[in-house]
């Protein structure tokens, strides 16, 4: 009799990485006339001579992604799978959007070009 083996785990498709929306969402930007894109990395790093984690040297909250859209100051923070924003994102929003801003929270790429798309330049 033939021995019965292990079901095999249905096939799932990788979520999309907050690396990965940046990227796209600067391709993307950059691409169209009178936009440009920038990435803020406000990621500390090791410092493997030093033994220490040394944290980034930008403030706390500022957004993943700055951009210029035809003459308009537009943020993006991208999130991917359980991320959340922060306190101080969450502050970073009101003060963007206080002062004329667009801030947005990205969680796809699909997310971003549907907006992307509707945007009035």
């Amino acid at each position: 009799m033939a021995a019965i083996g292990k079901a095999k785990k249905a096939a799932t498709i990788p979520s999309e990485t907050a690396n990965g929306i940046t990227s796209a969402i600067i391709r993307v930007v950059s691409m169209r006339p009178r936009c440009v894109a920038y990435r803020v990395n406000n990621v500390g790093v090791w410092d493997a001579a030093k033994g220490v984690h040394r944290g980034g040297n930008t403030e706390k909250g500022l957004p993943d992604i700055w951009c210029c859209l035809n003459g308009r100051f537009v943020v993006i923070e991208v999130k991917a799978g359980k991320d959340r924003q922060s306190d101080e994102q969450k502050h970073r929003q009101f003060e963007i959007e206080r002062a004329g801003g667009v801030y947005l929270l990205i969680r796809s790429k699909d997310e971003f070009l549907k907006w992307f798309e509707n945007y009035t330049f």
